[in-house]
């Protein structure tokens, strides 16, 4: 038989959630004094004080006890003894803090589609902050180390308390976890879709690894006819690029996310490896599929880019007027040389009240956008260049005549209509945007 002196008698407290009144037989009346005043329970009365929301008043070997839920500590609970005590260990359970607080609800403020602001309940959730900081790291192209920055954890702390900072590991897990996830999402979506799908291809080599990586994107329009894109894969590909290996991988791309009787082209770049990448890549695919299941049987499949094909028309042009703008370049290379050069260029503005709002620089040579770039900016700053030509000796050489100035201007004004042309035909959206300024290629710069 049990030991009486340890039977916990009767339990006269009820729990937050409860909603009845406990009916204990045999419980004695109990008097309650706390801070306010004294309130005296007896038989089927609901013992008062806020503290006993987090206590359960128990009699153990003959002594009344208030035992914390959630640290299971006992205090005393005799009427003489009140529930300040009670309420203050309140304060300081650090069980109670830690557990409670993971479903502690804040206000949350918002702005509902008529622009009403509203106010509903926020619950912190460790797995949507994990989430969040998985995206956060793939759409900034943040290294997975940032979770290991002694700032960014001082940071997550102070926002945060409850957020708990995983590792660089945990949080490579969760972004492989969620890239799964969305494929199959966008899988399911592309299996709905109506429309066909376009494939571009970009390929290029990162200088400070000197690897060579591709990214391949589909472009469809959706249900809504709105112009969607989804980044398929960024993918490391081994040199040599040959035309051998990169419609393989293409190829692999397209079934893996069952896209091959689904396409309507594929833009790539205006070169005779890409002509060979589609003759192998149209003949793996017709070994497997029906000639019907492509556009037109496949005689359009091969699109080469516009904006490379203008690249290539404006470089060679460029190699003929690079010389006639050498003095230009020259003077924006001698004021951004060093950090007191482009100081002392920028202190001239201000000195002959010229804004300097946009900073010269350099071109590279191989890329005629960057030089239309450092020309558009150059020319806004003539006046400057020419003072400080006046002024300093050692750049008095370098300092272009106004007829290099003036031949500088009509450059731009011919160059700014394959830029935006190119531009137009780099943008993701707007789908017949381009052919405006493509026009205006014949239109404007055949003068």
């Amino acid at each position: 038989m049990s030991n009486p002196a340890a039977t916990v008698e009767s339990q006269v407290a009820l729990t937050p959630s409860s909603t009845s009144t406990p009916t204990p037989t045999n419980a004695p009346s109990v008097e309650i004094n706390d801070s306010q005043g004294t309130e005296v329970e007896h038989d089927n009365k609901r013992l008062k004080s806020a503290a006993w929301q987090d206590f359960v008043k128990k009699k153990i070997n003959g002594a009344w006890k208030a035992e914390c839920k959630w640290c299971h500590n006992k205090l005393g609970a005799e009427s003489r003894n009140g529930t300040k005590h009670l309420l203050d260990h309140i304060k300081t359970c650090k069980s109670r803090h830690a557990r409670k607080g993971l479903t502690q609800s804040n206000l949350k403020m918002g702005i509902d589609a008529e622009g009403r602001v509203t106010v509903g309940k926020y619950v912190f959730d460790q797995e949507v902050a994990r989430k969040e900081l998985a995206l956060m790291i793939c759409l900034h192209e943040y290294p997975l180390s940032i979770v290991d920055h002694v700032g960014f954890r001082r940071f997550c702390g102070a926002l945060q308390p409850l957020f708990k900072v995983m590792t660089r590991n945990t949080i490579r897990k969760d972004i492989i976890d969620l890239f799964g996830v969305n494929k199959i999402s966008i899988s399911n979506y592309f299996h709905k879709l109506q429309s066909r799908v376009a494939i571009t291809t970009d390929l290029w080599t990162a200088t400070h690894q000197k690897k060579g990586y591709m990214a391949i994107t589909a472009h469809f329009i959706n249900d809504e006819w709105k112009l969607k894109s989804f980044l398929l894969r960024f993918i490391y590909v081994p040199a040599p690029h040959t035309a051998d290996l990169i419609s393989e991988i293409i190829y692999e791309v397209l079934a893996d996310w069952n896209l091959e009787s689904r396409l309507s082209t594929i833009t790539l770049d205006n070169c005779s490896t890409n002509d060979k990448l589609m003759e192998n890549l149209l003949g793996t695919m017709l070994d497997k599929l029906p000639v019907d299941t492509l556009m037109l049987n496949g005689s359009l499949l091969h699109m080469r880019c516009c904006a490379h094909i203008l690249n290539l028309i404006v470089k060679d042009g460029m190699t003929i007027l690079d010389k006639i703008i050498e003095k230009v370049r020259e003077s924006v290379s001698f004021w951004t040389a060093t950090p007191k050069r482009h100081e002392k260029f920028e202190k001239q503005a201000q000195q002959i009240n010229v804004k300097y709002e946009k900073v010269i620089a350099l071109d590279c040579k191989t890329r005629w956008n960057s030089t239309y770039l450092m020309l558009s900016t150059a020319v806004l700053y003539q006046d400057v260049f020419t003072k400080l030509g006046t002024r300093e000796k050692m750049y008095t050489p370098y300092c272009p005549s106004n007829d290099d100035w003036k031949f500088a201007r009509e450059l731009c004004d011919r160059l700014k209509i394959f830029y935006d042309a190119t531009e137009a035909f780099s943008g993701r959206v707007g789908g017949g945007g381009c052919f405006q300024p493509a026009s205006l290629v014949g239109a404007g710069g055949g003068g």
